[in-house]
Order: C-alpha cells, then sequence, then structure tokens
C-alpha cells in the first residue's frame, strides 16, 4: 500500500507481535524520502504503539453505551405510568369482548358469525398490546450499537407512536411533516429513536406552563446538503441565554427530576453518527431543535 502511493496520510493501523508472543495495536507512518533535487530515494517512517490509546477509546466507548442503556431506562421510567395506561385499554378490552362472548354462549343466542367477529376483535387487542410491549422492549433493551440503513421518517413514527399516550394526557398536539421518499442512513435505529423521543418530551415540557390550546408540537424532516435534517420546534417560552450556555453540558438540568443528561446524550449520539445537534430560538416562541446526519452514499 505504501509503495504504491495508496497510504493515507494519519498513517495505517497493524497487529504486530513482539518476540516474546505479546501483540500490539501500532501506527505505522511512512512518507516518500526525497533529495535536494526532488528525487525519491527512499522512505521515512515511525511506528507508534497506540495500544493503550485504543484500549481507553475501548472503556470510553463501553461508558458511553452504558450510560446511553440508562438514559433509556430514566425515559422509560418516565413513562411508566403512561405505558401503563396505554395497556390497559387493550386489556380491559379483550377483558369486555371475552365477558360478553361468554353471556352470549351462555344464553344461546350467538351465531357463528357473530362469535367470530368478537373473537378477531379480541385478536387485534392482543395484538395491540404485543406492539405496545414490542416497541418498549426493543428500545429499552442493552445492545451493541449496530449501523443499518434506515428510514428516519419510520423511526419518527416509532417513537411518536410511543409518546402519543403521553402527550394526549397532556394535551400537546403533535403534527408531523415529513418530506417525502427521504433517502437512508447509516444509523443505530435504537439510539436515533432515543434522540427523537429526548427531544419530544423536552418539547412538550416546554410548554407545560402555556395554554393547552396552544401546545403544538411540529416534527419536520427535510434533506439538505447531504444529510437528512429532523427539526422539533415547540411553542414554550423559550431558552433564556444563561440556560443555553450551559444546555448541553452533562447533568446540567431546568426539571426538578432530571438527570441533566438527556441532550448531553443526544448531541454524543450525533457526533457519533457524523451529525449536529443544535437549536436557535422559534420565530413564532419556542425553541427549534435540529438533529442533522448524513445520508447513506
Amino acid at each position: 500500500m505504501v509503495l504504491g502511493g495508496h497510504a493515507p496520510p494519519q498513517g495505517i493501523e497493524i497487529r504486530l507481535m513482539r518476540k516474546n508472543g505479546e501483540r500490539f495495536d501500532a501506527l505505522l507512518i511512512e512518507a516518500p524520502l526525497i533529495d535536494s533535487e526532488g528525487r525519491h530515494i527512499g522512505w521515512m517512517g515511525s511506528m507508534v504503539d497506540v495500544t493503550e490509546q485504543k484500549n481507553a477509546q475501548e472503556l470510553a466507548r463501553q461508558q458511553q453505551e452504558r450510560l446511553q442503556a440508562t438514559a433509556r431506562l430514566v425515559t422509560m421510567g418516565e413513562m411508566a405510568s403512561t405505558l401503563a395506561h396505554e395497556l390497559n385499554q387493550p386489556l380491559a378490552a379483550i377483558s369486555s369482548y371475552n365477558t360478553g362472548c361468554i353471556n352470549m354462549i351462555g344464553s344461546g343466542d350467538m351465531s357463528p358469525r357473530e362469535l367470530t367477529g368478537i373473537l378477531e376483535k379480541i385478536g387485534k387487542q392482543a395484538q395491540r398490546a404485543g406492539q405496545i410491549i414490542r416497541r418498549v422492549h426493543a428500545f429499552v433493551r442493552r445492545s451493541e450499537p449496530k449501523c443499518e440503513p434506515v428510514d428516519l421518517n419510520a423511526i419518527l413514527r416509532e417513537a411518536v407512536g410511543l409518546v402519543e399516550p403521553d402527550a394526549e394526557r397532556r394535551g400537546v398536539n403533535i403534527q408531523l411533516n415529513l418530506a417525502e421518499a427521504l433517502p437512508p442512513v447509516a444509523a443505530d435505529p435504537v439510539m436515533i429513536e432515543q434522540v427523537a423521543i429526548n427531544l419530544i418530551r423536552n418539547g412538550m415540557d416546554a410548554m407545560a406552563n402555556i395554554p393547552r390550546a396552544g401546545r403544538d408540537l411540529l416534527l419536520v424532516t427535510r434533506l439538505q446538503d447531504d444529510m437528512l435534517i429532523l427539526s422539533v420546534a415547540d411553542r414554550g417560552k423559550g431558552i433564556p441565554p444563561d440556560v443555553a450556555e450551559k444546555l448541553f453540558a452533562p447533568f446540567f438540568t431546568t426539571k426538578e427530576e432530571g438527570m441533566g443528561m438527556g441532550l448531553n446524550i443526544c448531541r454524543s449520539i450525533a457526533e457519533l453518527h457524523r451529525g449536529r445537534l443544535s437549536f436557535e430560538d422559534n420565530p413564532g416562541g419556542g425553541t427549534i431543535f435540529h438533529f442533522s446526519i448524513p445520508v447513506l452514499t
């Protein structure tokens, strides 16, 4: 690779073995040696042992992964009562259909067609409950980050499905304005969903003290310069300058029971995917958060 002129300028990482059999990671950097007349007369090389550096990077990655898993659990803890209510609805419907079915069978006043219709309704409610449980399980479970082609709009709809019951309870109207035929992005779907849920919940929190009629949360996706951008716009009171300076700092929070890690982790996830998380004032009042991620090339 070096002799062919294809070596990257930042060097080549290789794994070597010492005489005693111990293996280590090294960074090999090679550059052509040019004499005063411009002739290529040889090579200059250096080799750096980067084992400790790579071990430190791996440790940091594992710690970040554990922190993200903890943040997901905290988010789910905050949503527990809402999810319990959401599960209660299909379970109550199943119980009601089942009781009615038993009563009608006992009275002998039921045709096979009516029985089939009730059983189909019971099946649909059971599927709904199963979908809720699967969504929660997929979001909470701790897994290795996996990068795969994903549909940002599909992830966003899944996130809205998780927070929708909470939004109804708070009187928040979630509006979707999703661009069609967006190209896929290379991302970890659970991490991206975590970002979307955090931004949506923050937007709902920001509107807690305004009249219910004005609690509109707008979610927009668009393509701009090979980047997919998710924007979450609330109609709250905005972010004061002194808070804006520390908004992404670890453990900084304006919520009484908050961890102060939500936006910090969201920004880490954005940077992990070679993207960016930023915010600006909403011209109509409130704040707009922008989460960008490069398209899959």
